[in-house]
């Protein structure tokens, strides 16, 4: 029989169109490994619905009946009656409330499988500076940077002043948002000032980062769980055109923003110095499931690598970044969603084998 994996997509995120056309792609790559997939659409407005898969995949308006998770039951309930009950979920909404363990938090008090990372895992992923954190406490190079909370926006003056000691040009990042969203390039004291108050409107923290100029932006994938992760081969996005790095524009709005060489021209050493890097990262953020890790490489000394973020629930659009590094390495997307699946079985039953305390 055909096990039933529930994909969740959509979202409150700016991300929201992004996670739709990832559910394209996941679901129609679970059917072709041999699953039934079954599309749980989260709409910006709220609640859940299970949509139609043929609406999904045509593009059409996504209706269905709408749908709550039942934590008794471990179980969604349907309007009008009845119980859908997955055999295991596939979380692919980006971004806030999706990507950050919120979600997750979620998924686990229902206690049904679900793949990617856990809740611990993709918090302090989305979080920049924790992830930083983590990750240069395990010997990974990482960037200086000056954080600004929305306590200290009204006096942050001393603050610009320390950041602007780094040296430009200097990246301003909203800490817990993905793919670019309000990333800045400043070049300039002019421009630091706006370019954080931009950052504040999505997010209560801001990190002002050490950029290299022209950096080589050098992405990874990394599938498995801790015990058992494996990178893919790396890749090189070059922006294109006005982009001078990979921003939201670039990601998703231009469609010639950005090219990717995969595997991408480095020696043999620093490439599987960063795959090693990557499956590093992985492990000491405590990662499951999948991953993408992207670096910096100075232009002028390829040796000097250093680490970027973590992106805990990559896109998996026709044209994302990680299927198509893992596509490169020799493991079809069909290959990928299967594995992720068995992962979280795997994972979801080591979970219930942990001591609850009871007798």
């Amino acid at each position: 029989m055909r096990k039933k994996i529930g994909v969740i997509f959509g979202g409150r995120s700016p991300e929201h169109e992004v996670s739709i056309e990832s559910a394209k792609t996941v679901c129609a790559k679970l059917e072709a490994a041999g699953f039934t997939a079954l599309p749980l659409y989260a709409p910006r407005a709220g609640g859940w619905r299970l949509a139609s898969l043929k609406d999904l995949l045509a593009g059409r308006p996504l209706k269905g009946p709408a749908i709550e998770p039942s934590l008794a039951g471990g179980c969604f309930l349907k309007a009008g009656g009845g119980k859908l009950r997955p055999d295991a979920l596939f979380p692919i909404i980006h971004g806030s409330t999706g990507e950050d363990g919120v979600l997750q938090g979620l998924l686990e008090l229902l206690e049904l499988p679900y793949t990617g990372c856990g809740v611990t895992a993709s918090a302090v992923g989305m979080d920049k500076i924790i992830s930083k954190e983590l990750a240069a406490l395990a010997e990974i190079p990482v960037l200086p940077h000056v954080v600004i909370r929305a306590h200290q926006k009204p006096a942050m003056g001393p603050l610009l002043k320390k950041a602007e000691k780094l040296g430009f040009p200097l990246f301003v990042k909203p800490v817990s948002q993905g793919s670019s969203v309000g990333v800045t390039k400043v070049k300039s004291s002019a421009d630091l000032r706006p370019a954080v108050l931009n950052a504040f409107r999505f997010d209560t923290a801001v990190m002002v980062e050490k950029g290299v100029d022209r950096a080589r932006e050098i992405v990874c994938g990394v599938l498995g769980d801790v015990s058992g992760a494996a990178a893919s081969v790396t890749g090189e996005v070059t922006p294109q055109g006005k982009h001078e790095f990979y921003d939201y524009e670039a990601k998703y709005l231009d469609d010639d923003g950005m090219a990717l060489t995969i595997p991408a021209p480095l020696s043999k050493a620093v490439s599987e110095r960063i795959r090693e890097l990557s499956v590093k990262v992985f492990q000491a953020l405590g990662g499951s499931g999948q991953a993408r890790i992207d670096f910096f490489v100075d232009p002028k000394n390829e040796e000097k690598i250093y680490f970027c973020e973590i992106n805990t629930l990559p896109g998996f659009t026709s044209h994302s970044l990680y299927p198509r590094l893992w596509e490169k390495t020799g493991l079809k997307p069909e290959k990928v969603v299967a594995r992720l699946v068995r992962i979280a079985v795997r994972s979801a039953a080591a979970r219930r084998r942990l001591s609850t305390g009871r007798k």
